[in-house]
């Protein structure tokens, strides 16, 4: 059964199919969220939902963000891309799993994946390869997300 390998960042994505190592790696699937490229002050503030009630010395109560809009919009994009894993999880698409991204979009994606998604997990690289082209990429990882090396900071 394939592997998939998650290659993301904030704000784009693309899961791949590796049958085995040494075979070349299929695209499965490219995702966007456009909204993570947002400035915070670009980003629809009545869509965030997240705020606490500030109140000062003789004014009315306002509502301040508690989470930056940025951050809100990575995690809904991490919502969205282990969504995708689950469902390719509860259709027998994969055996085994490999996330690839920066540290702090990392740690969300592991954040939100399922218990089962988890047992799946066989490497994690806490690397920016969203510009790297397949090639690249399998140069870089097929080791990696064959199990070979458990988990990888610099490849």
């Amino acid at each position: 059964m394939d592997t998939w390998i998650l290659v993301a960042d904030s704000s784009r994505a693309r899961i791949f199919a590796s049958p085995k190592k040494g075979k070349p790696w299929e695209l499965i699937e490219e995702l966007g969220h456009p909204e993570s490229r947002m400035k915070n002050r670009e980003i629809n503030m009545k869509e965030q939902g997240r705020t606490r009630q500030i109140f000062g010395a003789g004014h009315r109560p306002r509502m301040e963000p508690d989470t930056e809009p940025k951050e809100v919009e990575a995690e809904h994009f991490a919502h969205e891309l282990v969504d995708k894993l689950s469902d390719g999880l509860n259709q027998n698409a994969y055996a085994a799993l490999a996330l690839v991204a920066p540290p702090h979009f990392l740690g969300h994606l592991r954040k939100l994946l399922s218990d089962q998604a988890s047992k799946c997990l066989v490497a994690t690289v806490d690397k920016d390869y969203t510009g790297s082209d397949v090639r690249e990429l399998m140069e870089r990882l097929d080791d990696v997300v064959r199990g070979e090396t458990m988990r990888a900071g610099a490849t």
